[in-house]
């Protein structure tokens, strides 16, 4: 009964995460469109893409696998079936952790290199082709080359679990937690910077002789750089979760298993939420699509009650 309850609630929450990306992808593509000299809102939707991957597998298999207590045609976790979604799952895993970096190398671009034409479209574009092969490459080595020790989701287990029967060496972990905790680290103290700098220039706000528009456009780019930051803490808050919930719990309390699980499935949704009700242009589009027009009229039809919608100031 404790297991139904738990996959049911991780169904709910992964159709919430669902639901909110996609809602999110459409006013962001059109933000994009109108402009994006950073490639922020590329960056942006690829990680909405990542999340969505995610969400759907597990919407498709890991949560009717945890309702139904079964593998769902197989027999074990490391079925062909099993194995594929767990392998999707780490394949956007890997995918998110060189998004992260993407991301914090894109703030301290703007903020502490003042470089605003390092980051293009095409260069973009390229690095996620190239990430995305890199983290392919990963999960075929996983699974082929040290296939003792595989990250896979097993509704016995309340959640995922390292696949390692044998007690050998876990070369996967190995080779994946100095990197993933080195680039975790490496991104806190860039931000760490990034808010300095933004910090320093706010004591130097009064005395800028910029633009109306240049300070809108700082303004925004601050928004985005708190944006970012807090989809890297929502990863790294998933990564804690996965490695301290054995540690501090043990083999003997499996249910604690539950506790990764749901923040695997928070992590789906927040990245969508944080540009949904953070976002000033992404708010601003939705709200224009949900009224449809930009001026409400009164019923009197007259022109002189009527009420526009003005586009409100970016601030963080």
């Amino acid at each position: 009964m404790f297991k139904t309850a738990v996959g049911y609630f991780f169904l709910q929450l992964s159709i919430i995460g669902l639901v909110v990306n996609f809602c999110v992808l459409i006013p962001l593509t059109r933000v994009m469109k109108k402009g994006d000299k950073n490639c922020v809102y590329l960056i942006a939707i690829i990680t909405i893409l990542n999340d969505t991957i995610n969400s759907l597998v597990n919407c498709l298999y890991f949560a009717p696998t945890i309702i139904s207590s079964s593998y769902i045609l197989a027999d074990s976790p490391s079925s062909p079936g099993p194995l594929l979604m767990s392998s999707i799952a780490r394949f956007s895993w890997y995918n998110g952790i060189f998004v992260m970096i993407l991301m914090v190398i894109n703030r301290l671009n703007f903020f502490v290199f003042n470089k605003t034409n390092m980051f293009t479209r095409q260069r973009v574009i390229i690095f996620f082709i190239i990430s995305s092969l890199l983290s392919f490459s990963k999960v075929v080595i996983d699974i082929f080359v040290t296939p003792c020790c595989l990250v896979l989701m097993d509704h016995e287990k309340f959640g995922f679990t390292v696949l390692n029967p044998k007690n050998e060496t876990d070369w996967t972990d190995m080779v994946d937690s100095p990197i993933e905790i080195t680039v975790f680290s490496v991104s806190a103290i860039s931000y760490i910077v990034v808010f300095v700098k933004i910090r320093t220039e706010a004591g130097n706000v009064e005395q800028s002789m910029d633009s109306k528009e240049q300070k809108k456009i700082r303004a925004q780019e601050r928004s985005v750089a708190v944006q970012f930051a807090f989809i890297s803490v929502f990863l790294m808050l998933s990564y804690a979760s996965l490695k301290l919930t054995p540690i501090i719990f043990g083999d003997s309390h499996i249910e604690a298993n539950m506790i990764s699980l749901v923040c695997f499935a928070l992590n789906c949704c927040a990245n969508g939420c944080i540009f949904m009700f953070m976002n000033e242009e992404v708010k601003e589009d939705l709200l224009k699509k949900i009224f449809k027009n930009n001026t409400v009229h009164s019923e009197g039809g007259g022109h002189a009650n009527e009420v526009r919608f003005e586009q409100p100031e970016l601030m963080i």
